[in-house]
């Protein structure tokens, strides 16, 4: 295991600072608050500034430099990329789904739901085209038979549940626990409906990423390190999750077992193909791709930082 004091002990003058925007305080996000708390980042010369986007899209930061690294959903890179613009999916992070769609207790069965109002993270990206895919196989079709409304990510979404100002959405473990605990009904997991999504990526501008290659290299190189560290260490795992979703200890570890059982929380960083292909055949479909756009994942995806750092990590 890392010592974070030993790895603290880098001259900090000399360390390179990152801004790496992420959706919401969800456990997708343990590898890089274990990076940070252990010390990988540090070691691997950065400094890491974190920062919320909530329901703002990841595009406009990273082409604009406000940002260097998204991980965050890859329908921004894809509808970028697929224009001819320069944002890329570096890696990956969560390459298949973990969300309970979860509703205010009145509504018995999903076909309740009919007028209701869905909460999402955003019209382009996330939960909004899972949501109409597991509406649709009950019945409900956007936007004749419900509406929905931008919450940004999971914690807020919890909020506006037990707040009543939407009546159900997507909640990602540990968050589902929490609502059903807290009075409110499961319906059921989203992976049942669709078994392959690539849910969160790890997103760059390739036009600043080829110039700074080193940098980006030492990032993946960190946050790989970060991911086995979670996997090898459940509770020391799941006392970081604890503190920085917030949550329970035992919604921590419950929630560990479940993303390192399934692999949900990639091992290894690598993009879930069938996941990203999905992904593009539904913003084709939504109309955010246009259909003349190239299938060929190598238009959207760059695996060379990626290669580089295992390579050095061996």
């Amino acid at each position: 295991m890392t010592n974070p004091e030993s790895a603290a002990t880098a001259n900090t003058q000399r360390l390179e600072t990152l801004r790496v925007g992420i959706v919401s305080k969800t456990f997708f996000y343990l590898p890089v608050w274990a990076a940070i708390r252990q010390g990988f980042f540090k070691q691997n010369g950065l400094e890491i500034q974190l920062s919320l986007l909530g329901n703002q899209s990841q595009t406009q930061p990273l082409l604009d430099g406000e940002m260097e690294i998204a991980i965050a959903t890859p329908e921004a890179a894809v509808q970028n990329a697929s224009q001819g613009g320069p944002l890329r999916i570096i890696a990956g992070n969560t390459g298949k789904l973990s969300h309970s769609l979860i509703s205010r207790p009145q509504f018995e069965k999903i076909e309740d739901l009919k007028g209701g109002m869905i909460g999402v993270l955003n019209m382009v990206e996330g939960s909004f085209f899972q949501i109409k895919e597991m509406m649709a196989h009950h019945g409900l079709h956007y936007p004749t038979d419900y509406h929905v409304k931008e919450t940004g990510g999971v914690p807020p979404r919890h909020q506006a549940l037990l707040a009543g100002t939407i009546d159900a959405g997507l909640q990602s473990i540990p968050w589902n626990y929490a609502a059903e605990d807290a009075g409110l009904r499961n319906h059921g997991d989203v992976v049942s409906y669709i078994p392959d999504w690539q849910f969160v990526s790890v997103n760059a501008n390739l036009v600043w990423a080829n110039k700074h290659s080193e940098t980006v290299v030492r990032f993946l190189k960190a946050l790989a390190s970060a991911t086995k560290w979670v996997y090898e260490n459940k509770e020391e795992a799941a006392k970081v999750a604890e503190k920085e979703l917030p949550t329970s200890l035992a919604y921590a570890r419950r929630a560990w077992d479940y993303y390192t059982s399934t692999n949900a929380l990639t091992r290894d960083l690598s993009v879930n193909i069938a996941g990203l292909e999905k992904v593009i055949e539904t913003q084709i479909e939504a109309g955010l791709v246009d259909r003349t756009a190239p299938r060929d994942l190598e238009n959207y995806v760059n695996t060379s930082f990626l290669s580089e750092a295992r390579r050095l990590a061996d």
